[in-house]
């Protein structure tokens, strides 16, 4: 008995690439816009399926980040411009010496009844806004959102916004603590 493998149907988007680097996300779609590529940009960790339970999955996928498809006659031409950009070292990715001079980092949580009521971000990028919200809850700062007319808020506790601050700046910039 043999089996043919499954051929992907001509024109059908497959997925490129998917992690969570906002700079090399970012890098990704610039050089497939430049290059005439259609593609589909999808943001994960925004639906609301529940993750599961198990934390080693057999199919692995990150919890947010991006995921980056292509068509299937445009993935050889895709790849030919991700391989470089999976190769490039990141800038400024080596840690500093600890100063032993430093503050130490505030490592306080924020009190249980303290509302989250300073503005850390704003913005009309929803997919930006959804990937700084995550980091925010991964790194367990309370938060809540704000909308007004086009724009949207991130509003976090006074005792965070030290912390809040750096994780929205590391995400932006693509840049490691300071």
């Amino acid at each position: 008995m043999s089996s043919k493998p499954v051929a992907v149907p001509e024109g059908s988007f497959v997925v490129l690439w998917a992690g969570e680097d906002p700079v090399l996300h970012q890098s990704l779609l610039e050089q497939l816009d430049a290059a005439e590529i259609p593609y589909a940009d999808k943001s994960l960790g925004e639906d609301e399926v529940a993750p599961t339970a198990d934390p080693l999955p057999i199919d692995w996928k990150p919890r947010f980040g991006f995921e980056v498809a292509v068509r299937s006659t445009d993935l050889a031409a895709g790849h030919e411009i991700l391989e470089p950009l999976l190769e490039l070292e990141p800038t400024d990715s080596e840690l500093p010496e600890p100063d032993a001079a430093a503050p130490p980092v505030e490592a306080l949580p924020a009190k249980h009844d303290e509302v989250p009521s300073l503005r850390v971000w704003s913005g009309d990028d929803h997919r930006l806004l959804q990937f700084l919200a995550n980091a925010l809850r991964e790194n367990e700062i309370p938060m809540r959102t704000e909308k007004s007319g086009a724009q949207t808020a991130i509003l976090v506790p006074p005792s965070c916004e030290t912390r809040a601050a750096e994780i929205l700046r590391e995400v932006r910039e693509g840049a490691p603590p300071a």
